[in-house]
């Protein structure tokens, strides 16, 4: 769940078990990032993708997927109210990064979901949910494996649960688009570093 894919830790699998659309609470949603200091995120570049799928049968007997998306840009959280759950991941050798859907984008996220749970006639009358986190940003200079863990909470109260852990950016996208993602700071095409809020 971070510009491409990796593995969910077994431990969130179960705790994932019950998120639906019916269940998400969209303005209670965070995404949470630690990552190593040598990586820059640029301020105001993450953006949640959510997507919702169903699978119809075609009336020669072909399946075919039906899916509707919205990309929803993410506001930084910076409070201490808000990252109180996540001191466990702080450290001077992690950077931990905070968001939320921006207020202004949840009426696209709640059209999204009026409009498929009104779907009928799903063959097994279930609907996929998918959720990703695209970020851009720079990496310092000499810096060589970027190690990602990734979190996300879906209701309040609720806990973060990790969704990749320690992934190598490598891992998640080819080298051009990482070249292109996050390229060198201070190079031509680099964003601008976030300044700490």
């Amino acid at each position: 769940l971070l510009a491409g894919c990796g593995s969910v830790p077994v431990s969130s699998l179960w705790k994932l078990r019950k998120l639906s659309l019916e269940t998400l609470e969209p303005a209670a949603l965070r995404a949470a990032v630690v990552h190593s200091p040598s990586l820059q995120l640029a301020p105001n570049g993450a953006v949640l993708t959510v997507a919702v799928s169903r699978q119809l049968r075609l009336a020669n007997g072909a399946h075919t997927t039906e899916r509707l998306e919205e990309k929803l840009p993410l506001q930084t959280l910076h409070s201490s109210a808000d990252m109180r759950p996540l001191i466990e991941h702080e450290s001077p050798q992690s950077t931990v990064h905070l968001w939320r859907i921006d207020p202004a984008a949840l009426p696209q996220l709640q059209a999204l979901r009026t409009r498929a749970m009104a779907w009928k006639g799903t063959d097994d009358g279930k609907r996929e949910l998918t959720l990703g986190v695209e970020l851009t940003g720079c990496q310092k200079r000499g810096s060589t494996r970027q190690a990602i863990t990734t979190l996300m909470r879906f209701a309040e109260p609720g806990e973060y649960i990790p969704i990749v852990r320690n992934i190598d950016l490598a891992e998640t996208m080819s080298a051009a688009e990482l070249k292109q993602r996050f390229p060198v700071c201070g190079t031509a095409g680099a964003l601008p570093a976030q300044q700490p809020g």
